[in-house]
């Protein structure tokens, strides 16, 4: 059992609730942020630790893969967990499900080896500690370790409402296709300019690919490529000029002439851009700390053993310059560390 002040899990579902719900899930989740995109690479690597703790959730977010699936990005999807958001075993038997239960074939790259059937874990969780499986073991799942019973897809899943702001993201990738241009005109419209190395860190995508689509778009006309540096040969006795690499030239776009794709009344313009991993990766920091945590343990030693298990997540928060939108520096002062992120944690989740 979790203790009291890190009740993180349900402010998470809650957000998951709603993200779902935006995307096309069946519920009554509600209202998500209007003036945020929502990342679904993110949604679905938090889904694998968290909606196990919901199995209508889980089920439903199932339901929705095997439906848009071929939405969510698989190399970008990959390249998060890298960075250890999200179970791994969990994200294997969903993509085996995913692959065997709808037209989405690539999903088979992420499935994984099928392992024993011995010493099931369960599936879904509880908060109380008390987790149990009941019914026979669904084969799919089994396979990769899980227990749980018969997966039904109810198949009332619908496609993300493009009306949306928040949908923006998988909007311009049904409109671009799942590649380096959705990823592109998403970062330019809602981060402003962009070199083709800041857009490739948020995306996923070589640096190389994005370089090479942002000038295959720039002859277009509406993405704007500033000048190149004219090159001059140096006179003898100078130093040679200093090269401006491509990469690092920042790209733009008339965010006026993208206007037909404003299909909200909120916000006026463009969502932001404000990708939750790095708040998520801290999230299952801490609470992984805590379930390794013994029983009885002083709240001094709790709180030295979460500061050094949360170290990193803070300074990635702090570095990626979601700070002062979490209230997440990247060090928390204060001798009673575990208490004060605890209610900066579940200030944050509730911001999302």
């Amino acid at each position: 059992m979790l203790p009291p002040d890190f009740n993180l899990i349900p402010p998470l579902l809650d957000w998951l609730w709603r993200s779902w719900t935006s995307l096309g899930i069946s519920g009554h989740g509600g209202t998500t942020r209007a003036d945020r995109v929502i990342d679904p690479e993110a949604l679905v690597l938090a889904s694998t630790l968290w909606a196990r703790y919901d199995a209508r959730l889980f089920d439903e977010m199932l339901d929705w893969l095997c439906l848009n699936g071929s939405l969510v990005n698989l190399q970008r999807l990959s390249n998060l967990h890298r960075t250890g958001l999200g179970d791994a075993d969990v994200l294997s038997a969903i993509a085996a499900i995913v692959q065997k239960s709808s037209q989405h074939t690539k999903w088979k790259v992420l499935a994984g080896k099928s392992g024993s059937t011995q010493d099931l874990a369960p599936l879904f969780l509880s908060l109380d500690g008390n987790s149990g499986s009941w019914g026979d073991a669904e084969p799919g799942f089994a396979a990769h370790g899980f227990h749980r019973g018969k997966l039904e897809l109810r198949q009332m899943s619908q496609i993300p409402d493009p009306g949306l702001a928040p949908n923006l993201w998988l909007k311009l990738r049904s409109l671009f296709g799942t590649s380096t241009r959705a990823e592109i005109m998403l970062q330019l419209l809602t981060t402003g300019p962009a070199t083709a190395g800041e857009i490739a860190r948020r995306s996923g995508f070589s640096a190389r690919s994005i370089l090479v689509a942002l000038r295959e778009m720039a002859q277009s006309g509406h993405i704007l490529e500033p000048p190149r540096q004219v090159r001059e040969r140096p006179r003898r006795g100078q130093a040679p000029a200093v090269r401006t690499r491509g990469s690092s030239l920042p790209y733009s776009l008339r965010t006026e002439e993208w206007s037909f794709l404003r299909t909200w009344s909120e916000p006026v313009g463009f969502p932001a851009l404000r990708s939750p991993g790095p708040l998520l990766l801290l999230c299952q920091k801490v609470l992984q700390c805590l379930d390794e945590e013994k029983p009885g343990a002083p709240s001094v030693t709790r709180s030295l053993r979460l500061r050094e298990a949360t170290a990193d997540a803070l300074a990635d928060v702090h570095r990626q310059g979601f700070s002062s939108d979490y209230g997440l520096p990247a060090q928390l002062a204060g001798g009673n560390f575990a208490s004060t992120l605890a209610t900066r944690l579940q200030a944050a989740i509730a911001s999302l």
